[in-house]
């Protein structure tokens, strides 16, 4: 399904942005701990690092969805025979979307409400709103994989 594909490679997309976001963590933090050893922290740093994470943590969570990285108890599924297994499948992969919907919209209205009151960092003076977004609609996606791939596989476990 041509859905499912722009998905998938959209999904692998933001997974190398949040990569990236990750190893800039990774050099800012050691930076500012050097910084601040001898004198000169990093002003920003903090903002700059918390922001990067939020793109870190919601830009990975499709990947994570599509890799199926996530936590799995099937201790009592692999005890029923496949058609209830399946049933159960696509139950937790719906409730999993359910909960990514809602937690994406509420982000954007989150993020709405950042742009309207003009909320911004203290020391650099960035917009929370941009971050709120993108981890908003990285959460949409992962739902929108979840619900794709219940439906296009039909509640199968692969």
């Amino acid at each position: 399904m041509i859905i499912e594909r722009i998905l998938h490679r959209f999904s692998g997309w933001i997974e190398s942005v949040a990569g990236v976001a990750l190893i800039a963590v990774m050099i800012l933090s050691g930076s500012d701990v050097v910084g601040r050893t001898f004198g000169h922290p990093i002003p920003g740093a903090y903002e700059l690092i918390s922001f990067a994470g939020g793109i870190v943590l919601g830009f990975a969570i499709p990947a994570s969805v599509i890799g199926k990285v996530h936590v799995i108890v099937d201790i009592i599924l692999q005890k029923l025979p496949e058609a209830p297994k399946s049933v159960l499948h696509v139950i937790s992969r719906l409730m999993g979307a359910g909960f990514m919907f809602a937690l994406g919209y509420a982000l954007v209205k989150m993020a709405g409400k950042f742009r309207a009151t003009g909320d911004y960092t203290a020391v650099l003076q960035l917009p929370f709103y941009p971050v709120t977004y993108a981890m908003g609609g990285a959460f949409v996606i992962a739902g929108l994989i979840l619900i794709f791939e219940s439906v296009h596989r039909g509640g199968s476990n692969g």
